[in-house]
């Protein structure tokens, strides 16, 4: 009886798709960043800079989108943003906000980054959290499994003191 059952449990898991390598990580987080800079000078607004936990987050939904073949900003279990920076180790804030994008036969990574970010500039609610005045820092993941293409942006303003 308790083969039987451990059998369906795993009958009943989802497939893990296996991640495909996309280049170099940092290489590609400073293109990434350079666009998102780019932009808000255009807006007479001072760069962002990378954050840590930033980073680790946006790669954390990245991979988890790929591995798992979902694309929202609310993992299956209903995490978001704020719940991977703090899981990543991020402080209080008074924004955090997310871009997702995905491709299937996609350019190269290099050059992807480029078409996701023109999407989002197109799109008035990605826009607004790449041009947001309060954003501070910056954290960009990219992952690929079975040919799809998952990238995320995730912004924060921290929280200079704490709030009574």
């Amino acid at each position: 009886m308790l083969l039987l059952l451990l059998i369906c449990a795993a009958c009943a898991s989802p497939r893990q798709r296996s991640l495909e390598t996309v280049g170099k990580l940092e290489g590609l987080r400073q293109s990434a960043l350079a666009l998102v800079n780019a932009e808000r000078a255009r807006e007479g607004l001072p760069g962002l800079r990378i954050a840590e936990p930033l980073n680790t987050a946006a790669q954390a939904h990245a991979e988890d989108m790929a591995r798992r073949d979902y694309y929202a900003h609310r993992s299956p279990e209903g995490q978001d943003v704020a719940d991977r920076y703090r899981a990543a180790g991020g402080g209080l804030w008074d924004i955090i906000a997310e871009n997702i994008s995905s491709c299937i036969a996609c350019r190269t990574a290099g050059e992807q980054i480029i078409e996701f970010h023109a999407g989002w500039l197109q799109s008035p609610g990605h826009r607004r959290n790449i041009v947001d005045p309060r954003v501070k820092s910056f954290g960009f993941g990219i992952a690929s499994a079975e040919g799809k293409l998952y990238a995320v942006q995730a912004f924060v303003g921290e929280r200079v003191e704490a709030r009574p």
